[in-house]
């Protein structure tokens, strides 16, 4: 019984080893096709980073004058989604510009508030006037655009009341009326919590459920329709602004396409983001549109 147990131990000791030697073999074959596989390492010189450009945001605001949001363009390293909005928006304003609007030869300075946002007020705002934007800034140098002012619509009604999902997410539920004129239009609703005060953010609405709306299918009729608000939570007692706003085809386009790829606010200012612009030598887009604005109470 012993001899043979020894002959047996000696047999799988001999089996051991020829797999060691086996198992270091394949090793090593393997790290060599892998490594004679991996092409040499190339020299990378001289990286060309995008050219810091100014980033412009505008609209009406509700005493009728114009407010122009205007950051500096980021690197898509400098700021992620969870950067704080309102901090990303101190770092990266432009505070040092002169800016103005020009409408029928007559030129509106804008006033600085704070932020990058410049204020002007007294502009005329006519359906159909053309403005010309200008910004001069002593560090990222001059950008121009112009706009037409777009001819309001308002709401014939407007209604919300809250909206319980499968999930037991509460949102808001907007139906709406409106008469809507001959000529092609593209409309804009958002939909935001009413207590918001900040300019800024009131610019930019990062928190605004938007439905873009085109009336290629109503065109010169009466239309109405029904669409929950899902970008928060909205919960009986809030009270939420419920906006319209018939816009350029151009801005349209524009938003419609940030919608899209659900842009998050902080890649708006970020490279290497090209998005439709009318801003010449810089970036975002100038408008100019007459907003209706309803407050409700859920």
């Amino acid at each position: 019984m012993d001899a043979r147990f020894e002959m047996w131990r000696r047999e799988v000791r001999k089996l051991a080893r020829t797999f060691q030697r086996f198992s270091v073999r394949s090793v090593c074959l393997l790290t060599f096709l892998f490594l004679s596989c991996m092409p040499d390492p190339l020299e990378v010189d001289n990286l060309k980073f995008p050219e810091t450009k100014i980033v412009v945001s505008s609209m009406i605001l509700p005493d009728h004058s114009v407010a122009v949001l205007l950051t500096k363009s980021i690197g898509a390293l400098e700021a992620n989604k969870e950067s704080d909005p309102q901090a990303l928006i101190s770092d990266i304003a432009i505070n040092d510009a002169d800016v103005s609007i020009t409408v029928n030869d007559s030129v509106y300075p804008l006033k600085f508030l704070q932020d990058g946002v410049y204020q002007g007020i007294g502009i005329p705002l006519m359906e159909g006037t053309e403005c010309h934007l200008k910004v001069s800034s002593q560090k990222y140098g001059q950008v121009t655009a112009s706009t037409i002012v777009q001819a309001p619509i308002y709401f014939d009604t407007v209604q919300a009341e809250p909206y319980i999902n499968e999930y037991n997410d509460y949102w808001a539920e907007v139906s709406y009326t409106i008469k809507d004129p001959p000529s092609p239009n593209y409309y804009l609703l958002n939909v935001q919590e009413a207590k918001r005060k900040d300019l800024v953010e009131n610019i930019l609405k990062p928190d605004a459920y938007t439905r873009p709306v085109d009336d290629k299918t109503f065109n010169s009729q009466e239309f109405s329709e029904r669409f929950a608000a899902m970008n928060k939570k909205f919960y009986p007692g809030d009270s939420i602004e419920v906006s319209l706003s018939n816009v350029s085809f151009d801005y349209f386009n524009y938003v419609t396409l940030r919608l899209e790829n659900k842009l998050d606010l902080v890649e708006v200012f970020s490279e290497p983001i090209y998005y439709p612009t009318n801003v010449r030598g810089g970036r975002g887009f100038f408008t100019l549109h007459l907003t209706d604005v309803r407050v409700i109470v859920l």
